[in-house]
């Protein structure tokens, strides 16, 4: 789980970014265009750089350019794009090549970025990777991993008492060595960490289309694999079906059941809802937007979130009665027990259903984006004797106005 996350100079974002204290379940709220959205996008660029590359990632989003902070863009003086990461890894024991068995008990990344160049390749001016290990007898030890432009040093207590030292080749100059593969398993792992980050902006006209079937499908950003997914919950037989129809029920009074079916097209599949005093099943062409994300929600609860370590979602009340507001906190109040859960909003009665350090508030200071939990502001809990917290936000006692 990210335990404390740093954003600087990437879009809305300035430089002197306080570091954001993050809790298993986080909504991010504020205004259009207070940079809700640019907080998650961070995260996104941060996991493309790392599988594929930060030139790929810089051109996913239109390009450097696009990428930097639009104010603070003076050639003169470098504002680099810096993330930092504080990250706090479930118990798990290992054993090294040497026979030792170690935990690793948290992570501490940061990356730092030139997004200058004229030709639009950006530069990694720096990377550091720090992971605290428990070894046996209650000892500890650190491992290391830090990056200038041209080289890398790893420390590694478990193999090597020294440092070594690797040059950095040309062809990977735009490439995270946090992100590769033969450094050794404590990078590995971090590596896989982010590779499980799972980023959800649903479209009920996507969700509606037929999705190949195949053996582990991944849901994908827009829930294009929907379909495909609840054939394997069905054939799982772990119950998470049942708890996806019974979701559906408390949420939805005329709600029955939902089936996948096979297409005559070969190797697709599409799903039917079931609704009461109907003997035939609804298709999802007929199905209203709102019954449609809700299902897609609850796939991402039920199927996604056990598979990730964080999930992201855009704006999950979108289409949704506001009576719904409960249900949605508690289905990602459930996700959250598998996978960091971050969702931004614009829904006050979700507040109503959060503890203050759930809250994270987005401003735009001066066209920078500021963020902080709720939790941070003063008097908050005397103010939540008087108001519920939904209201407070309303009313701009919060911060991050709507």
């Amino acid at each position: 789980m990210i335990t404390e996350l740093r954003i600087e100079n990437f879009k809305s974002f300035g430089s002197g970014m306080s570091p954001l204290a993050l809790c298993p379940l986080n909504f991010i709220v504020g205004a259009n265009a207070s940079g809700k959205t640019n907080l998650i996008s961070a995260l996104r660029f941060l996991k493309i750089a790392m599988l594929q590359s930060v030139e790929v990632a810089a051109n996913e989003y239109g390009g450097t350019g696009e990428v930097r902070n639009k104010i603070l863009r003076e050639r003169d003086t470098p504002k680099p794009l810096r993330i930092t990461l504080r990250v706090k890894v479930p118990t798990g024991r290992f054993r090294s090549r040497q026979g030792v068995i170690y935990s690793i008990s948290s992570y501490h990344y940061r990356v730092e970025i030139d997004l200058r160049a004229s030709d639009g390749v950006p530069v990694v001016l720096s990377e550091h990777l720090d992971a605290e290990l428990a070894l046996p007898n209650k000892e500890t030890a650190t491992f290391q991993l830090n990056r200038s432009r041209e080289s890398f040093t790893v420390l590694d207590p478990l193999s090597d008492p020294d440092a070594r030292k690797h040059a950095i080749e040309e062809d990977d100059s735009t490439r995270l060595v946090a992100g590769s593969s033969f450094i050794g398993p404590v990078v590995g792992r971090f590596r896989r960490f982010i590779e499980r980050w799972s980023f959800f902006n649903i479209n009920p006209d996507v969700v509606r289309q037929a999705s190949k079937d195949v053996v582990d499908p991944d849901l994908g950003e827009a829930g294009e694999a929907l379909a495909t997914i609840l054939h394997r919950m069905e054939k799982s037989g772990n119950g998470g079906i049942n708890n996806l129809i019974q979701g559906l029920r408390g949420a939805v009074p005329s709600f029955k059941g939902v089936r996948s079916r096979p297409l005559e097209v070969e190797g697709k599949r599409t799903f039917q809802i079931i609704e009461e005093r109907l003997r035939a099943g609804i298709n999802p062409r007929a199905a209203s937007d709102g019954t449609v994300r809700l299902l897609a929600l609850m796939v991402i609860v039920y199927w996604s979130a056990e598979r990730a370590s964080l999930v992201a979602i855009e704006e999950p009340e979108t289409g949704l009665h506001p009576h719904l507001a409960r249900n949605v906190v508690e289905l990602l109040r459930t996700a959250s027990t598998h996978s960091q859960v971050l969702a931004t909003t614009h829904n006050p009665d979700f507040l109503d259903e959060l503890e203050p350090s759930e809250v994270i508030l987005c401003d735009k200071e001066d066209g920078i984006t500021k963020v902080r939990q709720a939790s941070a502001v003063a008097e908050v809990d005397s103010f939540r004797k008087h108001f519920r917290l939904g209201e407070l936000w309303e009313q701009g006692t919060l911060g991050g106005i709507p």
